[in-house]
């Protein structure tokens, strides 16, 4: 709507029509989980089995053939952003020019995407620290119902937010679009799931006799909340908040209807410039934030002690 229309009740249309098909699909998918949910036996666990001779072959084909598909676009990226460019077009040989003319342009959207995304991860911390400890330790009706809704935003499209967040913030005397407060709103609402369920999980493990034992001792419930319960959780929160930090750098759907040339970030930034012909200077920020993306996955696996990403 922000780049080709103004017509926000038909968008609004289509937005209640997305969430239907997607709410849809979403209890489709709860209802299968629930018929096919099993539990293993202590006794008797999934053993291991190794493959060897012909089947080991195709199946190590298979599976690296698999991860080559999903990177090789990556990794035409990353070729394309070291092609020498002349303007717009590519010519023969290979420089930094990409990288420079990136550098030089779009400085704003490099600050405002770790600006951004920077405070909306802070507030996304808050919010799921205390709408964990809700859901766990203070269990009620209500209480569940909030955790419920903070993940309804996982199945409604960014756009349709977008479009929310304009219809609600878009007055004659309270306009917040184009600001970076509407900015950081959106991503709170659509990156916030991550660390809630992160939050949640590792609270569960934590046992309620050790906040027990503090506030037995004369400690608070708010001092034991901060000092005791917190730390605890705390490798949880960093790896739910390092999944919710991926996803909000590279958020477009929502930014790009919410947006204007002062809150513009690299995702819409890379946008732009492919709508403008810009390949190389796209691939450059493309290969950029493709770098902090792979950087902050090797720092979530180093901090949650797993090679899996798991929700």
């Amino acid at each position: 709507m922000n780049e080709t229309g103004t017509d926000k009740n038909f968008a609004a249309a289509i937005s209640i029509i997305a969430i239907t098909i997607t709410t849809i699909i979403f209890l489709i998918q709860k209802y299968i989980n629930s018929k096919f949910r099993f539990t293993m036996n202590a006794l008797h666990p999934i053993e291991a089995k190794e493959v060897k001779g012909i089947k080991a072959i195709f199946a190590h084909i298979f599976c690296y053939g698999i991860v080559f598909l999903a990177y090789a676009p990556q990794l035409y990226v990353f070729y394309t952003s070291f092609q020498n460019t002349s303007g717009k077009l590519f010519v023969a040989g290979y420089s930094f020019n990409s990288y420079i003319e990136a550098f030089r342009k779009v400085r704003t959207a490099i600050k405002n995407t770790f600006f951004i995304g920077g405070t909306a991860l802070c507030f996304i911390i808050l919010i799921s620290v205390l709408i964990a400890y809700l859901a766990v330790r203070r269990n009620s009706k209500l209480n569940k119902v909030l955790d419920t809704l903070s993940m309804v935003p996982q199945v409604i499209p960014g756009s349709v937010i977008g479009i929310a967040l304009i219809t609600g913030f878009n007055k004659p005397n309270f306009t917040l679009v184009g600001t970076f407060l509407i900015m950081i709103i959106a991503l709170v609402i659509r990156r916030n799931a991550y660390t809630v369920r992160s939050s949640v999980a590792i609270l569960q493990q934590i046992p309620l006799s050790i906040e027990e034992a503090a506030i037995s001792l004369g400690t608070s419930k708010l001092k034991t909340f901060f000092q005791v319960t917190v730390p605890m959780m705390l490798n949880g929160v960093i790896s739910g908040a390092l999944l919710s930090w991926i996803t909000i750098i590279t958020e477009l759907s929502s930014g790009v209807i919410l947006y204007n040339y002062k809150t513009i970030t690299l995702t819409i930034q890379i946008y732009t410039y492919v709508s403008r012909g810009s390949y190389g200077v796209a691939a450059a920020l493309a290969a950029i934030l493709s770098s902090v993306t792979m950087l902050s996955l090797v720092i979530f696996m180093k901090v949650s002690k797993n090679k899996n990403i798991m929700m």
